[in-house]
């Protein structure tokens, strides 16, 4: 280490690579903490600090096969200390793909060009966890896929999964507010009612005690699917094929399912896709930030104003508490979003 370069104490978690039909334990991780030299960063480069952790069901693919041991790499509002990137100077506050640690170096090409500048939008009104969920990364995520792919029309039933989520409840009020009927699924009592009292949602139903077919069809009635906005990738599909109307879409936005290792069987109907010309399609984010201003300009009055409500958890923890806080979240223990504050600004 040279005498004169800055030191950084650097907590950070690392993950075994867990086969996917492993569900993931305490044991596939480990903290450790080191003595760093401060990097000496090229051109476009940032070194950040993490300042609260978002826990995201993606996640659990960075625990794939393969290595033995790696970093697991998250989404993060962090903080920037030094820079070589005009865009990031060191002050700003940025939404980053961070490895679960204390500090980061955004080095790769392809993590830098996910960096978003979020200093100069963060409302006084609202608390800088907001910026992790609701006008984050997965609020945009709602907003976009519903309109992009789902295309709302006034009228129209909607029906959400794990619509306790993050996404499913933005994604809900959103399409209330686009004049459709909305029905949702939640894994709790509390959860189905979260939905219908506060998020005013039309209809909802726990998977875990009422059978999905008959909620379903129940709650359809004879007006039946015309979207299904799938954020879990299980059983369900086959259900819903049955029950879309013609020219229905299927937003796939979601995997939870498989994240928990309970990857369903294929459906038996797929021919209602041809002969009802259904439209099935999935939404990757990071290929589509083309309209993150729109949806700023369009939702964070909304949120500010109390019109769209958001649940969230803010866990005020250690970087060595990610590992733990994650599997409770995997778990369905928490409704809404869940942030881990690290550190302070």
């Amino acid at each position: 280490m040279s005498p004169n370069a800055k030191q950084l104490t650097n907590t950070r978690v690392l993950v075994t690579k867990i086969p996917q039909d492993v569900a993931p334990n305490k044991s596939h991780f480990r903290t450790v903490v080191l003595t760093e030299e401060s990097p000496i960063l090229k051109d476009n480069e940032v070194l950040v600090q993490n300042i609260i952790f978002s826990l995201d069901p993606y996640i659990r693919h960075e625990f794939a096969e393969g290595q033995e041991e790696t970093t697991v790499i998250g989404f993060a509002i962090a903080k920037v200390i030094d820079s070589k990137n005009s865009g990031f100077p060191v002050g700003a506050l940025v939404l980053s793909p961070s490895n679960w640690e204390s500090y980061t170096h955004v080095n790769r090409p392809e993590a830098i060009a996910d960096l978003v500048r979020i200093d100069e939008l963060v409302s006084s009104k609202l608390p800088l966890s907001a910026y992790n969920g609701v006008l984050g990364i997965p609020g945009y995520t709602s907003w976009d896929s519903l309109h992009s792919l789902g295309n709302p029309k006034a009228g129209e039933t909607i029906y959400i999964s794990s619509a306790a989520g993050t996404l499913g409840q933005l994604t809900g009020q959103l399409a209330k507010r686009k004049g459709l009927r909305v029905i949702g699924s939640a894994g709790s009592d509390e959860k189905v009612a979260f939905l219908t009292k506060e998020l005013g949602f039309d209809a909802a139903f726990n998977y875990k005690t009422e059978d999905k077919r008959a909620a379903l069809t129940r709650l359809a009635g004879e007006r039946g699917l015309d979207i299904y906005y799938d954020l879990v990738g299980d059983d369900t599909i086959e259900v819903v094929l049955d029950l879309l109307n013609p020219k229905g879409r299927i937003v796939s936005v979601g995997i939870l399912a498989l994240h928990q290792n309970q990857a369903p069987p294929a459906p038996r109907n797929l021919v209602n896709i041809l002969f009802k010309q259904l439209r099935y399609e999935g939404y990757l984010v990071f290929e589509r930030y083309e309209n993150v201003g729109k949806f700023w300009e369009e939702v964070t009055p909304l949120v500010e104003s109390g019109e769209i409500k958001y649940k969230e958890t803010v866990l005020e923890s250690g970087v060595e508490t990610l590992a733990e806080n994650y599997l409770a979240f995997l778990s369905g223990k928490y409704t809404g979003k869940v942030n881990v504050q690290v550190a302070s600004l």
